[in-house]
């Protein structure tokens, strides 16, 4: 029996206990095996020799590049287990085989027609396993012209249309710093797997191959983007500090604060009939000017439409405001006179809320093996039987060789050094 690795932890009563999933991806499928695991499943990272690529990606700990320091495959790994395997090998295809057959899951993102020459295609998986189920990720999906191009988070944001949606008439379209279309086509493809998985025991115990598009991913997370263009033939674009509703350029909502920014709809909610008390608050500080005047409160509590001139000075007044005054102190005046106004957050003070630590949200994390502990995500959705649970830190690679080559496959000691010694593992 191999000793035991401290990661992953336990996790016997998730949604996904029982099942094993098989991970050979890159940044486009490693946040999903990520979520499997932490609704229960055994998740097994597949890595070269060398270790995965991404583990070098930055930024790491300390500043130090170390295999184990990476902070991005801390965030996209933690709770699996790692095993090494060389598939250009056909020794190393046989063990893949072999735990294909014991395994439920499936998850690769080689080039569309690729996967074949690692032993890794739908086809050749389900001989092993008809129950398998293989989860594709790939730029652009399986088929269509476009199946052979290359592609990186920025151009899965440019061609799912999102980085049309940021930005400003002035400055064009950007894109959101972290990788967003990397983070919605792991998404898709973690419910993708799960959907299959509940198929298959409706379907005699047959799995199926699930094709996951990162440009589809990110089309399907534009809300009513498309809908609008094709029925209203307008387009959403980048509206800045503005507004832009239903492909129409409303008023500016973003507001310079004393210490951020605040997010301030309808001019601070000092236009419609309810304005009244948000118009007072101001003037109680010297910062309303004219608004508070009779003509001003009729004006915006009628919604009158405003002259370019008028709202160029509602949208003024209120900026001198907002910068007077720190972000948080804004919005819980703002909240008591009925106003929806919301702080703009940092990934700092994300860390840092009263009300996300009220709700056992961040998780402290134990790295025993560089002596330190982290706070980490924790649950993007809570259910009450079948929890969601964090289970550690990410694997170094190939931790967890002797307990899968050894209690899994049942490989003896001599069988696996001279597996190692051939450079399959």
């Amino acid at each position: 029996m191999a000793a035991a690795s401290p990661v992953p932890l336990p996790h016997p009563d998730g949604p996904l206990t029982g099942y094993r999933v098989l991970d050979f991806s890159d940044e486009k499928g490693q946040l999903a095996g990520r979520l499997m695991a932490e609704m229960g499943a055994d998740v097994i990272k597949v890595e070269p020799r060398g270790g995965d690529p991404t583990r070098q990606n930055g930024p790491h700990f300390r500043d130090e590049p170390a295999d184990n320091h990476s902070l991005y495959w801390w965030a996209m790994n933690a709770g699996k287990r790692s095993i090494t395997l060389e598939l250009k090998l056909e020794t190393g295809r046989d063990l893949l085989r072999r735990l294909v057959a014991i395994s439920d899951v499936v998850i690769e993102t080689n080039k569309p027609g690729t996967a074949a020459d690692l032993g890794l295609d739908y086809r050749s998986l389900s001989r092993v396993n008809p129950g398998i189920i293989v989860t594709s990720i790939t730029n652009f999906g399986q088929t269509g012209p476009y199946r052979n191009m290359e592609a990186t988070d920025i151009v899965g944001s440019a061609m799912g249309g999102h980085m049309y949606l940021n930005g400003d008439q002035e400055r064009g379209p950007v894109r959101t710093t972290v990788p967003q279309a990397y983070a919605q086509a792991n998404v898709q493809a973690a419910m993708g797997s799960a959907i299959a998985l509940y198929a298959r025991a409706v379907n005699d115990g047959v799995g199926q191959h699930v094709d996951v598009s990162m440009q589809e991913a990110m089309a399907n997370a534009m809300d009513h983007a498309q809908q609008t263009w094709d029925i209203a033939g307008l387009n959403i674009t980048g509206p800045g500090t503005g507004r832009n509703l239903a492909g129409i350029q409303r008023g500016r909502y973003l507001f310079e604060s004393a210490d951020g920014w605040v997010a301030c709809l309808a001019n601070g909610n000092m236009q419609g009939p309810r304005g009244g008390p948000v118009i007072d608050w101001l003037a109680e500080h010297g910062g309303a000017g004219d608004i508070s005047s009779d003509r001003w409160r009729l004006k915006l509590a009628t919604l009158e439409p405003l002259t370019p001139d008028e709202t160029a000075y509602v949208e003024a007044t209120l900026a001198a405001f907002c910068k007077r005054f720190p972000k948080l102190w804004l919005v819980e005046e703002a909240q008591k006179r009925g106003a929806g106004w919301a702080p703009v957050l940092s990934p700092r003070e994300i860390v840092e809320s009263e009300h996300l630590a009220a709700r056992d949200y961040w998780v402290m994390v134990r790295h025993e093996d560089i002596g330190e502990t982290f706070i980490y995500p924790g649950a993007p959705f809570k259910l009450g039987v079948s929890p969601w649970r964090q289970r550690g830190r990410a694997p170094h690679a190939g931790e967890h060789n002797a307990e899968v080559y050894g209690d899994l496959l049942g490989m003896d000691e001599p069988e696996l050094r001279r597996a190692r010694m051939r450079m399959v593992v």
